[in-house]
């Protein structure tokens, strides 16, 4: 019993900030509670746990797919007892708190490629052994090697590069058009890669673009995309951001 209240406490801790992010709270949930001491990144299912030590002021820490443009601050574990109060040592010293961080692998991933910044500091993560060295940024960074898996949604595949998608009806001519081309519905036509599931890959640039989906002269929005906006003639279009 006493375990249990402990794991209750670890998940209660930090549960709305990951949320807002996207992860679900029982699954958050379910992460926090295998966090015990500071170790390598675990990966579990499509979601990865960074962790580092609490005698940091602050950590963060930014992905290569998301151009290092992005610093996603770790939260503060504080295992507690029984009666919810910190957990001291047999002297009476407060345990040490860890620091974590969960963050879903992308879709089409191999390998997540990140950098940690404590206090101020850039580093590759020091609890991962496996770093190289960015040519063109100039820089270590620190490696984790993930199994990658598919979901049909329109997403960021990789720095700069759009996969998008479209659920329609077999046999169809899908194409593709959006700010990006000047609405220009003949210039990207999709291909249909199983059945009613079409595909195309297209470098952007960064900024917010608008699209949508094109059978025939029909235009329809993304259904695997939920962020949607107007356009000037009145019409539902779509919208990505590449950061």
């Amino acid at each position: 019993m006493k375990r249990i209240i402990i794991l209750i406490c670890f998940a209660l801790c930090a549960v709305t900030p990951l949320v807002a992010a996207g992860i679900e709270a029982i699954t958050y949930s379910n992460l926090v509670s295998t966090i015990s001491r500071v170790r390598s990144p675990a990966v579990s299912g499509t979601y990865v746990v960074y962790t580092a030590s609490g005698r940091a002021r602050y950590t963060g820490i930014a992905f290569e797919h998301e151009n290092y443009t992005q610093v996603h601050s770790f939260q503060r574990l504080i295992r507690k007892d029984e009666f919810g109060k910190p957990r001291r040592t047999e002297s009476g010293k407060l345990e040490d708190t860890i620091l974590f961080y969960i963050a879903q692998i992308p879709p089409q991933t191999s390998a997540i490629r990140y950098r940690i910044v404590v206090d101020g500091l850039w580093t590759a993560d020091p609890e991962n052994p496996l770093q190289e060295w960015d040519a063109e940024r100039g820089f270590s960074v620190s490696v984790l090697e993930v199994d990658s898996y598919e979901v049909f949604k329109t997403s960021n595949v990789q720095s700069n590069t759009v996969r998008f998608t479209c659920i329609a009806p077999s046999g169809q001519k899908v194409s593709l058009a959006g700010s990006f081309n000047n609405w220009d519905p003949f210039m990207y036509e999709m291909t249909e890669t199983s059945a009613g599931m079409y595909e195309l890959t297209l470098p952007l640039p960064r900024g917010t673009w608008y699209y949508a989906y094109f059978q025939g002269t029909t235009q329809v929005p993304d259904t695997t995309n939920s962020d949607r906006a107007y356009t000037r003639d009145g019409r539902v279009a779509s919208v990505i951001t590449i950061p």
